[in-house]
């Protein structure tokens, strides 16, 4: 089981295509990384929506799903994966962002123990995101904890302080400040590699 799915997932229909987030973003939300990116038609919330894959009315049901290919951390302005993940994670789609970057983090493992790293920790800040907006606070607060550590780690394997376009320490004090404690929406916190 993955950690955006400790909770139970209810296959009821969407009430809101995008259950609050649209794909415009919020105010102040980035310019999208991947504009030419479709977004599902529904963003899922386990217990909100059908799950995308599992549920035959799932947007993905069926679906064949091919791993993306493997990039050097060096070549994330290419990486199409880990962009459409951020792009994602901007627009508050947690789910989406910690599915398409755990494909990668499959990919890459055994290849690059940084980017693996990252990348987990970016998947354990989408499900941090996604378990406070669920008010699963007790699993948001040991997913970010999870997730900061690790960033930490990610610093010091890379002996640098920006990886794959990301602040290390920037992002570790913006997930603290927007999932350090419970909240019923997170909003303006954002994933912006430069």
């Amino acid at each position: 089981m993955t950690e955006a799915e400790e909770v139970p997932d209810d296959a009821g229909e969407p009430t809101d295509p995008t259950l609050g987030r649209p794909v415009e973003g919020s105010p102040g939300a980035p310019p999208l990384l991947l504009p030419d990116q479709q977004f599902p038609p529904y963003r899922f919330v386990p217990g909100r929506a059908p799950h995308p894959f599992a549920h035959e009315g799932g947007w993905g049901y069926g679906e064949d799903r091919s791993p993306p290919p493997f990039l050097s951390r060096e070549a994330w302005r290419d990486n199409r994966a880990y962009l459409s993940g951020c792009d994602y994670f901007n627009r508050g789609w947690w789910w989406e962002a910690h599915e398409v970057w755990e494909e990668l983090w499959h990919v890459v493992e055994g290849k690059d123990a940084v980017q693996h790293d990252l990348l987990k920790s970016l998947i354990q800040l989408a499900a941090a995101a996604l378990n406070r907006e669920r008010s699963s606070d007790k699993g948001a607060a040991r997913l970010l904890g999870r997730a900061e550590e690790r960033l930490r780690r990610v610093q010091v394997e890379a002996d640098a302080e920006v990886v794959m376009g990301l602040d290390l320490k920037a992002l570790c004090c913006r997930a603290v400040e927007h999932l350090g404690s419970p909240t019923v929406r997170v909003d303006g916190f954002y994933l912006e590699p430069r």
